[in-house]
């Protein structure tokens, strides 16, 4: 197959609507392989869904669906849960934070609480 572009995909995709007698056209496997490509890349560089979605001229509700087609693994599966003891309340410090965005943190040590509000940058 020859290497596609965002330019050569649009074009693809216009010719297919264009050509439909009614109803969403049916795309290709390898149209739809192109398009997950380019919005995981767009994902990893930090770019939304729907900017990618704008790039290749298609809708997002369609680019998701084949998203979640695609890898199925990350939609609907079970995750392993790790269950860690509980803190012993005299272990726990009197430490209260409030976060400029009102979140509240109650009971961990300042190391716990320090690592919490790193997570939550």
């Amino acid at each position: 197959m020859v290497a596609m572009t965002v330019a050569g995909f649009r074009r693809e995709v216009a010719r297919r609507r264009g050509a439909r007698r009614r109803g969403a056209p049916r795309y290709p496997e390898a149209l739809v392989l192109f398009a997950v490509a380019h919005v995981q890349a767009a994902r990893r560089a930090g770019r939304s869904l729907h900017a990618a979605s704008t790039e290749l001229g298609l809708n997002a509700v369609t680019l998701g669906a084949w998203l979640k087609r695609a890898s199925p693994q990350a939609h609907g599966k079970l995750r392993e849960v790790v269950v860690s003891e509980p803190v012993p309340q005299e272990a726990a410090s009197g430490l209260e934070i409030t976060t400029p965005s009102g979140h509240v943190i109650r009971g961990l040590g300042v190391a716990q609480a320090a690592a919490l509000l790193r997570a939550l940058r």
